[in-house]
């Protein structure tokens, strides 16, 4: 556990002003993360092994809005709000809370259906918006990318509970990983479910093959046999963009670029 000094730090992402991540690390463990490579945490460690813990954030957070930051607050840019310390900590629902009584914007990206831990909070908020990460519905993949998530079925189940909620939700399709989940049935079962749990926008990310994370990744492939799918060099990724933009036109859903 420690203490931090910032709570808001200004985002280079598209559509988010600030991001705010409560904690260091990530328990997921998702083998193709970039988080690593980006803030060089533990670069020694193994990834999801060791996890910051920043005890006073919200109270940090208090103190930063007396000046009346405008803008959006990215929750969870790179880490995952809700990972399983959030359960004991709740750190990022004590965020939260300053953020509606502030009456600022958020959007919050996770892979854990825990989210709905908070739907109190949640319901009623305008400026707010929750997006579920989920790259593919195999579950035998997620397993091997992502082997600390919930299972792919049980994100869509929250955004399905979150849009009957009312809160406004979007899909993260990402990271679309070539020979792995770019594949045409693999995006079309993903929109379609997608379109079912009452999704209207999804954001799509192909992934970015950072040095510790590549190697990371082609380490988990290598354990599950599955190396041979990943291609050597990065492939042309329009024809996946094409198959997105088919499916989701079909289910009258708006498609985003991320990055």
């Amino acid at each position: 556990m420690v203490r931090c000094r910032t709570a808001l730090s200004p985002s280079r992402l598209p559509g988010l002003d600030w991001a705010l991540n409560p904690y260091r690390g990530c328990a997921h463990s998702c083998a193709y993360c970039y988080a690593q490579d980006v803030t060089r945490f533990e670069l020694a460690r193994p990834w999801g092994d060791v996890l910051e813990v920043k005890t006073n954030i919200a109270h940090v957070l208090r103190k930063e809005l007396q000046r009346k930051r405008e803008g959006v607050v990215g929750v969870g840019t790179v880490t995952d709000p809700y990972q399983p310390a959030e359960e004991r900590f709740q750190l990022t629902r004590d965020c939260l809370s300053v953020l509606r009584s502030k009456d600022m914007s958020a959007s919050i990206l996770t892979k854990s259906p825990l989210v709905l831990r908070d739907l109190g909070l949640l319901e009623g908020w305008d400026d707010v918006e929750v997006g579920l990460s989920i790259a593919s519905m195999d579950e035998r993949l997620s397993s091997v990318l992502e082997p600390g998530a919930p299972k792919p079925r049980q994100r869509m189940a929250a955004l399905e509970r979150l849009n009957r909620s009312g809160v406004r939700i979007y899909l993260m399709a990402a990271p679309i990983v070539p020979g792995l989940s770019d594949q045409g049935h693999s995006v079309s079962e993903l929109v379609s479910r997608a379109s079912d749990a009452g999704v209207r926008r999804i954001m799509w990310d192909a992934y970015n093959p950072k040095p510790t994370a590549h190697r990371r990744l082609r380490s988990a492939l290598v354990s599950a046999g599955l190396l041979g799918r990943l291609p050597a060099a990065q492939p042309d990724l329009r024809p996946v963009r094409e198959l997105f933009e088919t499916e989701c036109r079909a289910h009258a859903v708006d498609l985003v670029d991320a990055f």
